[in-house]
């Protein structure tokens, strides 16, 4: 409110000026139980509602450990007395309330952090994993409505997106409910090439992705687990995360901005992880394999509890330092599916390869035994078959065992890996050399597939006709 202003001084007094400071009043005898003398440590005027401010004073240095908390609506005439249902030994350092709920109060004391959802009538421990540790300052971010505390002692600490604590009052007579999205970012993030040890400090980062906040009255019955469901602005299924494990109270579950695993923008089935994120479950779960990451746009969350369902729309956005276009996160999208699709032919043959091995090897092991007369061409044709076959698998499609990284060349899984992760982790469009090598792979794939088809219709098919009425080389579909 533009004139008012508050003071409070270390030895008692509480001042306010309604006409920027031409004239001021003292209203410390109209605080009932302000100890005399007693530093005024804090003094939160409300960021919303006119004349309402709150008081908070530290009198420990005069013996007095207990807390001393207090509110005015009508600037400072007359005050009510916060602190009865605060520890009545630990003292109180400082308010904060919360902008767009005047009934929701954030206290630091000297041993923690205290929340009320009542404008103070009632207090509630908010520690989490907050040390025991006394809490000289709060501030509520407002872009991303987190809670930052500063300590004495242990730093500074950040709880990401308190925006559930808003609404909880209300939410807290559903059986469940989800609470409002905030934008979520596609950050871009890399680390440095060396280990700098302990020569620089670093905090930890916030969990990446779109925080899914969903209030569940009690736990879920078993058989009944909630789901997720995120869809874009056509419609479309993006990812599905079930089943979700929830308890009774607040949960978050963290979209980590990525498709799921058999979806696409066609709705034709894409399983896989090639080009994706590593999943990001949060306290939920359910995320499970990450595919391509999404294109920055408009989202809706669905939650399916209890047989009721509640959306929440919210935005993607790519990181604001990038500057990326919808058209180079599209690009980005469309390039990492095809590298998923490549990913799911070489590994189909990757399996077929290894099947048919274990079968050639199981006839050779067992050929003896069988009694059949033209057991020498049966080997030899076997034994043909398994060295084209090994040739296929450990010289085009995947580093044999050890497997040993950068003292084997890469084959097409391994080169298909890194081309895909340098398109899905950087925010811009696939460079003309990646998008070459996307190609390069491809057509490797092709060239793979057709070997395979010669020798299941070669060697192997000799092995089956020799073999007769024996147990014959069965050939996987697809392969």
């Amino acid at each position: 409110e533009a004139g008012v202003i508050w003071v409070g001084t270390d030895d008692g007094n509480v001042q306010i000026t309604r006409d920027g400071g031409a004239t001021w009043t003292n209203v410390r005898d109209r605080v009932p139980g302000l100890p005399a003398e007693a530093w005024i440590e804090n003094i939160e005027a409300s960021p919303s509602e006119a004349g309402a401010a709150f008081l908070v004073v530290d009198n420990h240095r005069m013996d007095d450990f207990s807390p001393h908390v207090w509110e005015t609506t009508d600037y400072g005439r007359t005050w009510r007395d916060l602190a009865a249902g605060l520890p009545q030994d630990d003292y109180a350092k400082v308010l904060r309330q919360h902008p767009d709920n005047p009934d929701l109060l954030f206290l630091g004391m000297d041993r923690g952090l205290f929340v009320s959802l009542d404008r103070g009538r009632t207090w509630v421990d908010f520690r989490l994993n907050l040390p025991r540790v006394s809490v000289r300052g709060l501030r509520i971010q407002r872009q991303f409505n987190d809670l930052v505390v500063g300590t004495h002692g242990v730093g500074a600490w950040i709880l990401d997106d308190v925006g559930p604590l808003v609404e909880l009052a209300g939410a807290m007579d559903e059986p469940s409910y989800l609470f409002p999205v905030r934008e979520a970012t596609d950050w871009e993030s890399w680390n440095r090439d060396s280990n700098l040890g302990r020569s620089t400090f670093e905090g930890v980062n916030p969990q990446e992705g779109a925080y899914l906040n969903v209030w569940m009255a009690q736990a879920p019955e078993r058989g009944a687990p909630p789901s997720l469901r995120i869809t874009d602005a056509s419609g479309t299924l993006v990812r599905e995360m079930a089943p979700l494990r929830l308890a009774a109270g607040v949960n978050r579950v963290v979209w980590n901005l990525t498709w799921g695993p058999g979806l696409s923008p066609g709705g034709a089935a894409a399983g896989g992880v090639t080009g994706g994120r590593a999943g990001s479950g949060g306290d939920g779960g359910g995320q499970g394999a990450s595919g391509p990451p999404v294109v920055p746009g408009t989202y809706t969350a669905t939650l399916v509890a209890g047989g009721r369902e509640m959306a929440q729309t919210f935005q993607v956005r790519g990181d604001p330092a990038v500057q990326a276009s919808t058209a180079d996160y599209q690009a980005r999208t469309d390039a990492a599916f095809r590298g998923q699709a490549i990913q799911e032919g070489i590994q189909e043959l990757i399996t077929t390869v290894a099947d048919l091995r274990a079968q050639l090897e199981s006839t050779l092991g067992t050929l003896a035994g069988r009694g059949v007369a033209s057991a020498e061409e049966i080997r030899r044709e076997a034994q043909g078959a398994l060295a084209r076959l090994k040739a296929l698998d450990e010289d085009v499609l995947q580093r044999p065992p050890p497997r040993m990284g950068y003292r084997q060349y890469p084959r097409l899984a391994e080169q298909l890996s890194f081309v895909t992760r340098g398109i899905a982790q950087a925010q811009a469009r696939p460079t003309a050399g990646q998008l070459q090598v996307l190609g390069e792979i491809e057509q490797g794939l092709t060239e793979a597939q057709h070997e395979l088809q010669v020798i299941v219709e070669g060697p192997v098919a000799a092995v089956n006709r020799l073999l007769g009425g024996q147990p014959r080389i069965f050939v996987r579909r697809g392969g």
